[in-house]
């Protein structure tokens, strides 16, 4: 009992810890790595409390999904926009 307690408590940590980071990020790569790790510890978590078919769907969609929509959208945003500054951009 007390073995279940403890992933318990660090699933729960985990997710508390990546939660954080999506909100202290800056950068939009960073906090969509850190929403899909709290979306794979999500589906660790379900599946310790005994739900399959809900950590199944949190990892799809949570740990896979979201952040590819994101991670897709942010490639196109950035194709997309120009620099404002006046002088052409510098490719490294």
């Amino acid at each position: 009992m007390t073995m279940l307690w403890t992933l318990d408590l660090l699933c729960l940590t985990g997710v508390l810890v990546s939660g954080v980071l999506v909100i202290v990020f800056t950068d939009p790569l960073p906090a969509v790595m850190a929403l899909s790790a709290m979306g794979t510890i999500l589906g660790t978590l379900f599946v310790v409390l005994a739900a399959p078919d809900v950590a199944l769907a949190e990892v799809v969609v949570g740990a896979i999904a979201t952040p590819l929509l994101y991670l897709i959208a942010l490639g196109k945003i950035r194709t997309d926009v120009g620099d404002r500054g006046g002088k052409p951009a510098r490719h490294e």
